[in-house]
């Protein structure tokens, strides 16, 4: 492994050991939105984010930080994922609860006119495993997991009163694994032969870029727009075979299979677009809608380089064609007194996943999420809690390319966060 990529692991070592990226929002690869001011107003956090955790969502209101700012944050998030075969098999996702925690902190100047800002998030995650035995025992991966941690410096400047502009570093660093069974009964012909497993397991950085811009129109209406480019990461590693027989019992070429060869493969996140329009109905009451929209179409495929041990991958090609998608939503904040705000907020998500390439470690579908938000701010001091929770009514796949994957899909979704900021 090269010098940085040590150096990024032990950077993200903290991170990484909490944030699994279990599923609990229909949205591809992305996790929910890293801020806890974000998370109450889902649907509604583009136009009007108070704290430096706006860098995630949009870094040109950093221009609005006028003190140096740091915010820590943590979401808790349940995702319960079931599949019933057509057969009436069921199987229910295992380790439902994860962690996500995110850090941002911002520098403005004295004139207030340029503001540096860092983030430490986990955008985009998955994680979805579900027990070995039965239906996914050969024909499917039956554990999925992807980490991600994004280190994201950015710049806002505020070119007058009306626009404020921002460009930002993405420097994603990301692990995947993924296990499936291997029935080596079938390559020896004796039914007395263990069953072994494959394990790919990987990691590499990708850098991407961000850009936004801030326009208030008025005193009280105000507008922007921001763009996260795609981002490509190479994984590479190893992949493990278990159980494997002794060569006596193996003809060539599986006779020459190994324990362990390399294993590469890439994902290419998407890029995102933005929008989002506000107003200030009252010196308390703030609302705002959001649209935006996600090439999920760049992720076509995954194809497993299994090295010198290829020739056993099950799947070396993992069919997506994953659709672009759009969200849309709408949110408020009112301040109920000087120290305790009020959000919330409705957002819809399309799914990128189609049917017929739906699996039970990789599925999701349209649905929606409502948020409740309560903030707490008195000196220096601030206190964000956020609750979500997805309306999703489960879908039936009758066109799946794998007949053995059809069936009925059910998810149930919550998310719940905390954070605190403090200003120094």
């Amino acid at each position: 492994m090269s010098e940085h990529m040590k150096t990024m692991r032990y950077l993200t070592l903290i991170l990484l050991t909490f944030a699994a990226g279990v599923r609990g929002y229909a949205d591809g690869f992305r996790n929910p939105p890293e801020g806890l001011q974000a998370l109450g107003k889902m649907g509604g956090n583009i136009v009007y984010i108070d704290d430096a955790s706006t860098i995630a969502r949009n870094p040109a209101n950093l221009t609005d930080v006028e003190v140096n700012n740091a915010v820590g944050a943590v979401t808790f998030r349940y995702d319960r994922r079931e599949f019933t075969s057509a057969a009436g098999d069921r199987f229910q996702s295992r380790r439902n609860w994860v962690a996500l925690p995110n850090f941002f902190v911002a520098f403005p100047n004295e004139q207030q006119d340029w503001v540096a800002g860092f983030a430490l998030t986990t955008p985009y995650g998955w994680s979805s495993s579900f027990r070995r035995d039965g239906l996914l025992r050969d024909t499917a991966p039956y554990a999925f997991e992807l980490n991600s941690v994004n280190i994201n410096p950015a710049i806002a400047y505020r070119v007058n009163n009306r626009f404020s502009v921002a460009a930002g570093l993405n420097l994603l660093y990301s692990e995947v694994e993924l296990k499936q069974g291997f029935a080596w009964s079938e390559v020896t012909g004796n039914p007395a032969t263990p069953d072994g497993e494959t394990r790919f397991t990987g990691d590499g950085l990708g850098v991407g870029f961000n850009a936004a811009v801030t326009w208030n129109i008025s005193s009280r209406q105000r507008a922007a727009l921001t763009y996260r480019s795609a981002v490509k990461v190479r994984y590479e590693g190893d992949l493990v075979i278990t159980n494997v027989p002794s060569p006596p019992q193996l003809s060539r070429p599986l006779s020459d299979v190994t324990a362990k060869s390399d294993f590469e493969t890439d994902i290419k996140f998407p890029d995102v677009i933005a929008f989002g329009y506000g107003i200030e109905v009252s010196e308390r009451l703030r609302v705002e809608a959001n649209v935006e929209w996600i090439r999920h179409s760049v992720f076509r495929r995954l194809e497993l380089d299994g090295g010198d041990n290829e020739f056993l991958v099950p799947d070396r090609i993992i069919e997506a064609a994953w659709r672009d998608s759009w969200t849309y939503g709408i949110a408020a904040d009112f301040r109920l007194t000087e120290e305790w705000t009020l959000r919330a907020g409705y957002q819809y998500l399309e799914s990128p996943i189609p049917s017929r390439t739906m699996r039970p470690t990789l599925s999701e579908q349209d649905h929606s999420f409502v948020s409740l938000g309560l903030g707490y701010r008195k000196g220096t001091h601030a206190f964000d809690a956020a609750y979500a929770y997805g309306f999703v009514s489960g879908t039936r796949v009758t066109d799946n390319v794998d007949p053995a994957l059809d069936g009925r899909y059910d998810f149930d979704a919550h998310l719940i966060g905390l954070s605190y900021a403090f200003n120094f």
